[in-house]
């Protein structure tokens, strides 16, 4: 996140590297095609009534969505094995876990994937929907 003062002069607010980003792809039929049009929503807990919505995006024709960047422990703390500790917590963690929601039309939403977010560093997350089988 870049800040500025009110002479227009660039003060950083976080930590150098204490950003992680996450960029997501959606497929169907064992990653052979492309989702399009999928939503996508990243948010920190696991609990209903207190998840945190960070983000929500679409995929394009590709199945791709946009890369996006979260919140993540500062690099020196990466640098030594330890718990991380609760979902998007900002301590002395190695990584920020957050989760995913997938749905799309004609698709069986795909829900809680957690993932992992360390500082400076991409996370891919390829996700196979599902399409629903009707038995009749």
């Amino acid at each position: 996140m870049v800040v500025y003062d009110e002479n227009e002069q660039q003060i950083n607010t976080a930590p150098v590297n204490s950003f992680g980003y996450l960029k997501v792809n959606v497929f169907t039929a064992g990653r052979a095609l492309p989702v399009c049009n999928a939503q996508i929503m990243v948010y920190r807990s696991l609990e209903e009534r207190q998840q945190d919505l960070l983000a929500v995006l679409q995929t394009d024709c590709s199945g791709e969505a946009e890369m996006i960047s979260l919140p993540a422990p500062l690099k020196a703390n990466s640098l030594r094995p330890n718990e991380p500790g609760p979902a998007g917590s900002l301590g002395d963690n190695a990584y920020n876990i957050y989760y995913v929601r997938i749905m799309a039309a004609n698709f069986i939403t795909r829900d809680r994937m957690p993932v992992q977010i360390f500082p400076g560093i991409r996370s891919d997350l390829a996700v196979d929907l599902q399409v629903p089988s009707y038995i009749g």
